[in-house]
C-alpha cells in the first residue's frame, strides 16, 4: 500500500450499530481508508469474492458461522488478510484460538486507538 492507496478494511458483524461505531472510529484515525460492511461470515464470503480487503475486523458472535470459523476460511482462501476478532465475548480460551489462527484480539468496545494501533501494525 503508497500513502495514496487506501487500505481495504472489512467489517464483520451482525450488528449494525457495531459496525457504524467501528467505522465512525475508523474514520477518525485520518488514513486513506475503504470500509467494507458484512453482517454475516456468509456476506463477509460474497464481499470477499468481488473485493480486496488488507484487513478484516471479525465479531465472535454472529447467526450462523462465528467468527472463528469465517477467520478460518479467509486464512485458507485470503492469507494476506490480517484479521483481529473484536468481541465481547472476554475468555481466555477464545483469545488463544484467535492467536492461533494468527488473529490479534481486541475486545469490545475496541478504542479508537487499539483500532490504529492494529491497523498501523503498532501491536
Amino acid at each position: 500500500m503508497t500513502d495514496s492507496t487506501p487500505l481495504n478494511i472489512l467489517l464483520v458483524d451482525d450488528s449494525r450499530i457495531a459496525r457504524l461505531t467501528m467505522k465512525h472510529m475508523l474514520q477518525s484515525l485520518e488514513m486513506s481508508l475503504n470500509l467494507l460492511e458484512a453482517g454475516s461470515a456468509d456476506e463477509a464470503e460474497t464481499v470477499l469474492s468481488t473485493e480486496h480487503a488488507d484487513i478484516a475486523l471479525i465479531d465472535f458472535n454472529m447467526p450462523g458461522r462465528d467468527g472463528l470459523e469465517l477467520a478460518a476460511v479467509i486464512t485458507e482462501r485470503y492469507p494476506h488478510i490480517r484479521m483481529a476478532l473484536v468481541t465481547a465475548n472476554i475468555q481466555d480460551a477464545l483469545a488463544q484460538r484467535a492467536r492461533d489462527l494468527g488473529m490479534e484480539f481486541l475486545p469490545k468496545p475496541a478504542s479508537v486507538e487499539q483500532l490504529g494501533a492494529f491497523i498501523r501494525q503498532d501491536t
